[in-house]
Order: C-alpha cells, then sequence, then structure tokens
C-alpha cells in the first residue's frame, strides 16, 4: 500500500515538472519558428510595460500641466514606433497591415498630444491622449492572446 502511494506521488511528480517544463521551453516556437521573429516577439514583450509605464506618466503630466514631461514620455512611445511596426502580432498575424496602421495612428495621436501641450492647449491633449488609449484597446482586441 505505502508502494502505490509513493508510485502514484512519483508519477504526479514527473507530470508536474514536464508539465511545467513545457511552459519554461515557450519560445520562438508559437509566434514562429526563426530566430528573428522570436527577437521581435521579445522586442515586443519588452516594449508594452514600457508602453504603459510611460503612458500613465503622460497622463498624468497632462493632468499637471506639465509640459516637459509630456514631451519626454511623448517621446518614449514615439522612439519605439518603429519597433512596434516591425513586430508581429500575438494572432491575427495575417491581418499585419492594420496592426501597423495601428502603430501609426499611435504614433500619430501621441504626437499630437505633445504637440498640443507644447502649445498650451491641454483640453485638446487630453483629447488626443484619450483617443490614444481607444487605438491602444482595440489594437489589444484584435491582436493580443
Amino acid at each position: 500500500m505505502k508502494n502505490k502511494y509513493a508510485l502514484g506521488a512519483l508519477c504526479l511528480a514527473i507530470g508536474l515538472l514536464t508539465l511545467n517544463g513545457i511552459a519554461f521551453a515557450h519560445g520562438a516556437e508559437k509566434h514562429g519558428k526563426s530566430t528573428d521573429a522570436g527577437e521581435q516577439m521579445k522586442k515586443l514583450h519588452n516594449m508594452m510595460p514600457m508602453f504603459s509605464l510611460a503612458s500613465a506618466n503622460l497622463e498624468t503630466a497632462l493632468e499637471k500641466g506639465e509640459v516637459a514631461t509630456v514631451e519626454a514620455e511623448a517621446e518614449k512611445i514615439v522612439s519605439a514606433i518603429p519597433d512596434l511596426k516591425k513586430s508581429q502580432p500575438h494572432k491575427n498575424v495575417k491581418q499585419r497591415k492594420k496592426f501597423v496602421e495601428f502603430a501609426a495612428k499611435l504614433e500619430e495621436t501621441v504626437a499630437t498630444s505633445a504637440i498640443q501641450a507644447r502649445n498650451g492647449d491641454f483640453t485638446g491633449a487630453k483629447a488626443s491622449f484619450k483617443k490614444t488609449e481607444e487605438i491602444c484597446a482595440a489594437c489589444h482586441a484584435k491582436f493580443r492572446d
């Protein structure tokens, strides 16, 4: 009886380790076989937290009327757009043209927000930035897992 429990525990442990190994082994194979696809996906995964933080900082700066911070955070986002445009989305990969269009629209609205803030139009800058948030949400709905 004792051996049955030990054998069962061993089988369970091996099964869990196997499943864990599959999770740890996730890499480029899910997103494409090439190393380039893996590198682009890694860049995309690294960009998203930066976009999130820069967007939050930009929104706060707009509320406070801090032009220099708005411009700095907008520059972080805009400077990452070329890499975003090269990236492969998680899903709907065949609609990549739309993915790039979302990225271009993101670039445009973020830049517009910064220009409006620089010109003292914080109401317009906030409205432009609201469009930025809508673009992010639409892109994520269409192209993220």
